[in-house]
């Protein structure tokens, strides 16, 4: 019987865990901190026509700054696309390619026309510091940057869809940040 004791109150002691009632710790409530944008950096280019532009050119304005190189032929379906689509003066076409070779931009201006068979009337530009400051590593690389000069969305790669980058745009016209509450639509990057 005295075994049988010591069986009944070893298993006592083992549930006894089990049944006592633990007091909950309190739950520290975290705060979320709202999501933080980026702002495009500032710049200044001059285009295939000596034109000069710079940011102070979009205040209160959204544009798409598009980052490519005159030797991506499969990025000139996705610079048609989005010239289809974004507004006059709101395209920016950058190179981010540095080679002295591929510097002109008035002969890559003509070549895509050319392979194009339309008129592209949009600033072509060297840029490739521009270029390595937004990490436009692979291209096609397109900056939807909203009016309050903030990157809202970014898309790299080949995109055709006229329709995807219209949503896009629109998008970004609509869009605000504030450091608060953050992005007032659904953000997309």
């Amino acid at each position: 019987m005295d075994k049988a004791i010591s069986i009944l109150l070893c298993l006592t002691l083992m549930v006894a865990g089990c049944t006592a009632e633990e007091s909950p710790e309190p739950i520290e409530e975290e705060q979320i901190p709202a999501p933080v944008a980026t702002v495009f950096p500032a710049w200044e280019a001059v285009d295939h026509t000596n034109a000069s532009h710079s940011l102070d050119q979009f205040t209160n304005l959204s544009y798409l700054a598009y980052f490519s190189a005159p030797w991506c032929a499969h990025c000139e379906s996705t610079l048609d696309a989005y010239d289809h689509v974004i507004p006059e003066d709101r395209l920016m076409i950058f190179s981010r390619e540095a080679s002295e070779e591929y510097a002109n931009m008035s002969e890559w201006h003509n070549t895509t026309e050319e392979n194009l068979n339309r008129t592209i009337a949009r600033p072509f530009m060297l840029h490739p510091a521009l270029a390595m400051e937004v990490e436009a590593k692979s291209i096609p690389h397109a900056v939807f940057v909203n009016s309050q000069g903030f990157v809202y969305h970014v898309e790299i790669g080949k995109e055709t869809n006229q329709t995807y980058i219209a949503d896009l745009w629109e998008a970004t016209t609509t869009a605000t940040f504030s450091s608060e509450t953050g992005w007032n639509s659904t953000h997309t990057s």
